[in-house]
């Protein structure tokens, strides 16, 4: 379900407010339990669009239609759960003892970054950071917080003159894996594989595309329906809750690596 708003709000983000889709994606965003009831033209006539228009935004943000779209509207409204606790800290323990939860969670995260020198096999990193060198072509492809971890490296590799792909908003997501090649690199960040389960339509373009492809994850044994080129596993799968921060730390440490390599003078140009 987070999902679903995490494509509404980067859609309102990045959209113009003169653009027909961004009044949809507003009023959806404004009213997710009402459309969990409403047919595609009642929705249409509250957006002042055709139906067709609502299929066309439904697409737009990555469900094969509305009734998908609405599966979801569905689930949310149904449900008294409205928060995904993703930091595995007792609901009661945050509401009666705030100082207690920082100690407990950050134990938590500790005990898993503790572990991450163990799990990173830079031999496959560097095989990687190479990759990323040498390609004209290499996208980036994560949902969530990954993206977030994605356009963060983007950014560093751009700093460091290499141009990559990240695209937020999830046409350009399809149409970047629709034209990899050969000489493409993809790589799809995912802490717990939380991708392959809803992006099938990306996903299959990219095992169709022959380009190397690269996970970097916090599961090694999930199935990913497909043999990539390169696993860089960041972590126990039982830290799944503290896993973004191992991905996070992974990526920093692939940029300052990428930087030592492809710079010689580091040592004279770094910024502190």
């Amino acid at each position: 379900m987070k999902n679903l708003f995490y494509r509404l709000l980067i859609y309102l983000d990045s959209a113009n407010e003169a653009d027909t889709n961004y009044n949809i994606a507003w009023y959806m965003a404004h009213h997710i339990s009402e459309v969990a009831h409403m047919g595609i033209s009642k929705l249409a006539s509250e957006c002042f669009v055709s139906p067709a228009t609502i299929s066309r935004f439904c697409r737009t943000l990555g469900y094969e239609n509305y009734a998908h779209l609405k599966q979801e509207c569905a689930w949310f409204s149904s449900t008294s759960r409205k928060f995904n606790n993703l930091i595995n800290v007792p609901l009661d323990m945050m509401k009666d003892h705030p100082e207690g939860s920082t100690a407990y969670y950050t134990q938590q995260i500790c005990a898993s970054l503790s572990q991450l020198s163990s799990y990173l096999d830079w031999k496959v990193i560097d095989q990687v950071i190479q990759l990323i060198h040498d390609s004209d072509n290499v996208a980036f492809f994560g949902t969530q917080f990954s993206h977030s971890v994605a356009l963060h490296f983007q950014t560093d590799l751009l700093m460091l003159e290499k141009f990559t792909m990240a695209y937020m908003e999830q046409t350009n997501q399809l149409q970047c894996a629709k034209e990899l090649d050969e000489n493409s690199v993809a790589i799809i960040l995912t802490v717990s594989g939380h991708i392959f389960n809803g992006n099938q339509k990306m996903i299959s373009y990219i095992k169709k595309s022959n380009a190397k492809v690269v996970i970097i994850t916090n599961d090694q044994d999930f199935d990913f329906g497909f043999e990539p080129d390169y696993v860089i596993g960041i972590g126990d799968p039982k830290y799944k809750r503290t896993g973004k921060h191992n991905l996070l730390t992974t990526m920093e440490l692939m940029a300052l690596r990428y930087y030592s390599i492809y710079y010689p003078d580091v040592k004279d140009n770094i910024i502190e």
